[in-house]
């Protein structure tokens, strides 16, 4: 699996629009079974939202262009440019929305369970 990583990151690293890509690792172990690694990209346009959902697993997501506005329930709004990443751990509720006026693109790889969806929406949290 470890190799599978190292791969994905060696052709991302290759690529001219990542002049210089973050060094983020993550190791499966052997005996996670029921894990896959996700490497997909997303585009949000402007004024577009994920709306709160949750993954069955870790999220680390890279902008390579624009930039997003993230939220994890209870948590302040984080704006995320070209160049920065985030974490978002298991089963966290979250969002991202860009209130820019270029499309923002996010790199993201998914540590997550194989057997469930990819992503789960849910309601807003309740402010307290």
């Amino acid at each position: 699996m470890r190799a599978i990583l190292l791969v994905a990151a060696a052709c991302f690293a290759a690529t001219p629009v990542l002049a210089d890509p973050p060094d983020v690792h993550v190791d499966v172990p052997n005996n996670a079974k029921n894990m896959e690694v996700n490497v997909v990209e997303h585009d949000l346009a402007p004024g577009q939202t994920t709306g709160w959902h949750i993954h069955h697993g870790t999220e680390i997501s890279y902008v390579l262009s624009g930039a997003v506005n993230v939220q994890m329930a209870g948590g302040p709004i984080r704006h995320v440019v070209q160049g920065d990443w985030f974490q978002i751990d298991p089963d966290t509720p979250h969002r991202a929305t860009n209130g820019g006026t270029e499309t923002a693109s996010l790199l993201i790889t998914y540590l997550r369970n194989k057997a469930g969806p990819l992503s789960i929406p849910v309601p807003p949290p309740t402010v307290r």
